[in-house]
Formats: structure tokens, C-alpha cells, sequence
């Protein structure tokens, strides 16, 4: 199954991607809080007056970020669902699980929506309804077609199946690659992105599968 690019480090001189390079970059490691108008300009080798000419202020990138790593995750969504062809269950867990592994709009390596759990923790409610604006019709376009799927299930159910399903997503702490492969490969054998969507695959195949 093929996924989104990866994401090229900015040529010399894309001044804005620079910026939201070094700041992805910030969120992954550091967390949203490190974020500050001074730490984004040193990491990204420019002057700090280009974030308030650019963007307006830290915020205004935190929002150009997200907006870039939700179009990451809904641009897969709706090719995966633009292939769906008829009551096809494992089509649509693949429709709703997989844009979840969409690599981040900066940094190689890293998961888009892992960018976003983070910004939103700094966030207010109006980014995470714009951004939320970004997947409703996705979302509901996927919980029709696990109902066509699987036939007369639950609303309320299965909405909450997905619910826990795309939460599950998020994986547990660490979420980046700050573990040493030899306390993983005891407990887990491979641990790469690629093994971890396999996996989560089959988990939320099973989870959709039945609905109470």
C-alpha cells in the first residue's frame, strides 16, 4: 500500500519553511511549549522578525502548521476513500486508520497527526475546529461505509468504536523514536512505522469488526 511522500528539508532560502520546519521540528522534541518566537528563528537560522512578517506571531504558525498536517491526513482519507468500491470492510478500516500514518508536512520520519496532538494541546477552540472542519466529511464518509459494510450496526456504537480506534492511533509515550531498539525488540520484535501500522491495522479490524 502505497503512502504520502516524505517530506524534503526546505532549500536555502524558503524562508517560511524554514520556520515551520524548525517548528515541527520543536513540537516532535520538545513539545508545543518549548515554542517560542526566539527558539523557532535560532533553530531555523533566520531572524526572528521573518515569524512576525510571515505569519504574524507563534500562533499563526502553530495554525499554518496544523492546517499543513491536517491536509496530510485528509488528503490520504479521501484517496483511500475514492477507491472504495462497494460493501468493502477492510477498505474502509483502511480508509480511517491509515491517513493516521501520514507522514508529517516537515520532518522525514515523523507522523502527522503526533504534530497535531501536540499542537492542540496549546490550542484553542477555534484551530481545533478549523482543523476539525478538515476531517468531518472524511469521518463521516468512512462510519457510512463500515455501516454499508457491515450491515445495521449501531450508530452510537460503532461512533464510538472509531472514537477509540483513532485515539488508539496516537500509540503510548514515547511516540518518536527516543526508545532504544533493544528495550523494544523483546517485548515487540520489529517496532518501525511500517510494522506498527500493519499491526494497528489488524487491531482495528478486529475492534470495528463486531460492534455491540
Amino acid at each position: 500500500m502505497s503512502q504520502a511522500s516524505e517530506p524534503s528539508t526546505p532549500a536555502s532560502g524558503a524562508t517560511p519553511a524554514k520556520l515551520l520546519h524548525a517548528a515541527e521540528q520543536i513540537v516532535i522534541e520538545e513539545g508545543v511549549h518549548a515554542l517560542s518566537v526566539r527558539h523557532i528563528a535560532a533553530r531555523a537560522g533566520v531572524n526572528s522578525a521573518l515569524i512576525r512578517y510571515h505569519f504574524g506571531n507563534v500562533d499563526g504558525l502553530l495554525a499554518r502548521l496544523a492546517h499543513l498536517n491536517a491536509a496530510r491526513i485528509a488528503g490520504r482519507r479521501g484517496e483511500l476513500l475514492e477507491a472504495l468500491q462497494g460493501a468493502d470492510f477492510e477498505g474502509a478500516v483502511d480508509a480511517l486508520v491509515v491517513p493516521l500514518w501520514a507522514p508529517a508536512a516537515h520532518v522525514p520520519g515523523q507522523r502527522a497527526i503526533v504534530v497535531l496532538d501536540e499542537i492542540f494541546s496549546r490550542a484553542g477552540g477555534d484551530l481545533g475546529s478549523e482543523v476539525w472542519a478538515l476531517f468531518a466529511e472524511g469521518v463521516q464518509r468512512v462510519s457510512a461505509a463500515l455501516q454499508a459494510a457491515l450491515g445495521g450496526v449501531d450508530e452510537a456504537a460503532l461512533a464510538w468504536r472509531v472514537r477509540f480506534v483513532t485515539a488508539a492511533a496516537l500509540d503510548v509515550p514515547p511516540r518518536a523514536s527516543r526508545v532504544e531498539a533493544r528495550e523494544i525488540q523483546g517485548a515487540y520484535g520489529r517496532d518501525g512505522l511500517d510494522e506498527r501500522l500493519a499491526r494497528f491495522r489488524g487491531f482495528a479490524q478486529q475492534a470495528l469488526r463486531v460492534i455491540d
